[in-house]
């Protein structure tokens, strides 16, 4: 289940690179290379925070019962 902080997060990392693209085509990559670096950042965040929201998911499942052979 997603939380409403990964949406933002995530939010904000496509508006960075947009703006970064943006500013890429205007001014020049001299002057996105921040938006590009603030985008990256909150991706790594993003991926980090999923992947450890998964990992508690899988700790809090009941281990499949195994069956016995006769």
């Amino acid at each position: 289940m997603r939380t409403i902080s990964d949406t933002v997060i995530f939010s904000i990392c496509l508006v960075a690179f947009v703006i970064g693209v943006h500013q890429t085509m205007t001014y020049g990559i001299g002057h996105a290379y921040f938006l590009f670096m603030i985008s990256i950042a909150l991706l790594f965040l993003y991926r980090y925070r999923r992947t450890k929201r998964k990992e508690q998911e899988q700790q809090a499942k009941p281990a499949p019962k195994k069956k016995k052979k006769r």
